[in-house]
């Protein structure tokens, strides 16, 4: 690489001006499709003047929540929302040099309603100078826009298709900016672990990436939906290609207070739509998944899944936060939640991949934060795998941690991730630094 704060890359689909900071290169911002409102994405239109990648990916339209406002404050306002959203971001090391590094291509959670792939709490700075990967972050379509799908105004999945085709990007391109298109591993988080696995059934993903890493998938609601996207439906009737974004708004929150009554399930109402393009019949589910076998997987969830789920069910909710109840509530209520929507699924996923002659790994990460009010609670595993460890003790759930044991779990918990990226396998010396807080099987 150059001495210079700015290169140029040439990509299939233009030139892209990267841009130095500190000791890696980053290309934000890029175009990887292109779609009007409820249109499905189509191969971005290629350009010839070199594209200032300076400007992160701005957000799919969406009300901040108080979730992803901890993990980026004011992220709406400082990313921008666009509903042409279909970016992407790269980052990689300044050494790399001609040698061809292993790809991350990193699916971000928030319910499939909220969040973007360039948040504060995603940078991956640490991931790709430690473990020398490329890393693309895609930011897609949300809430109605992309997960709506009535079959009318709408088709389904749209969200879905949009991170199929940056993977087509992710293939056509990574080699521009030194990663091996043959070697790519989907990342995902929440929703974006369930976006991921949903992948494992869609013929059309199939030889678009070779390993897959699911953390903290709900992939225990994500089946049996029929009902509730019947209710889902009717709530947001009326919304169509001309609806300001106000309504949409409005009419997400419509669709959230009528799916209550569908139990957990209703905690995600935006999902994939299984039987609709590109996902199969969810009764060929399995057999489609089967048919993945050649995917390495890295598969599990944090050890207290449950506290955050929990709290959220609003039967629940009142009990768990209760000074007099909350504690019993939440021992009596959180494993069996955890079990119900993680932990369970998770092993059979993992079991079935490996009955299938699949290569999988299973974990269960409980690095127990400083005096957080959700313990190895949903989402915390984010802290020790991107982000800045400096600003991640400013956020609500990490104000009694310190950013050197953040670093220290961090780093541990990194090298087995990378170990996988590059190998599909974990090295018993990683698995071995890792054990404190991460358990394999």
């Amino acid at each position: 690489m150059s001495d210079a704060a700015a290169w140029r890359v040439d990509t299939p689909v233009g030139p892209v001006l990267a841009h130095r900071e500190g000791d890696v290169w980053r290309a934000r911002g890029i175009p990887y499709a292109a779609a009007e409102r409820f249109e499905r994405p189509g191969p971005v239109r290629p350009w010839r003047k070199p594209l200032d990648a300076s400007s992160p990916c701005p957000v799919s339209p969406q009300p901040p929540d108080g979730v992803t406002v901890a993990i980026s404050p004011d992220y709406t306002e400082r990313l921008g929302i666009d509903e042409r959203c279909q970016r992407v971001s790269v980052t990689w090391p300044d050494d790399a040099g001609d040698e061809q590094l292993p790809v991350v291509v990193w699916v971000h959670g928030g319910s499939f309603l909220s969040g973007g792939g360039d948040l504060d709490g995603y940078d991956p700075a640490l991931l790709v100078r430690e473990q020398r990967v490329v890393f693309v972050a895609v930011t897609y379509r949300l809430g109605i826009l992309g997960w709506f799908g009535d079959g009318t105004v709408a088709p389904p999945n749209l969200g879905l298709l949009d991170v199929l085709e940056a993977l087509r990007w992710v293939r056509a391109c990574a080699s521009s900016f030194g990663g091996d298109p043959t070697r790519v591993t989907v990342m995902g988080q929440s929703a974006g672990g369930d976006a991921i696995a949903a992948l494992m059934a869609v013929p059309e993903a199939r030889g678009l990436f070779r390993r897959a890493i699911i953390q903290s998938a709900p992939l225990g609601i994500d089946g049996g939906r029929e009902g509730l996207q019947r209710t889902m439906l009717a709530a947001a009737q009326g919304v169509g290609r001309e609806t300001g974004l106000d309504e949409i708004y409005s009419a997400q929150a419509d669709v959230y207070r009528a799916s209550k009554r569908h139990g957990l399930k209703g905690l995600m109402p935006f999902a994939p739509r299984w039987g609709s393009h590109p996902l199969p019949p969810e009764s060929d589910r399995a057999a489609e998944t089967a048919r993945s076998s050649d995917i390495d997987l890295l598969v599990g969830h944090l050890s207290a899944e449950g506290i955050v789920v929990g709290a959220a069910v609003p039967q629940l909710g009142r009990a768990f936060r209760s000074r007099v109840v909350g504690g019993a509530a939440q021992r009596a209520i959180a494993g069996p939640l955890q079990a119900v929507v993680y932990e369970r699924p998770a092993r059979r996923l993992v079991d079935a991949h490996r009955d299938a002659g699949g290569r999988a790994v299973r974990y269960v990460l409980g690095w127990n934060a400083t005096g957080s009010p959700i313990a190895d609670g949903h989402g915390m595993d984010i802290p020790v795998l991107l982000g800045d460890p400096e600003a991640w003790t400013r956020a609500p759930a990490l104000k009694g941690e310190s950013p050197d044991r953040i670093r220290r779990v961090g780093a541990a918990v990194r090298q087995v991730w990378g170990d996988f990226v590059r190998t599909g396998e974990v090295a018993p010396a990683s698995a071995a630094a890792a054990s404190e807080w991460l358990r394999l099987s």
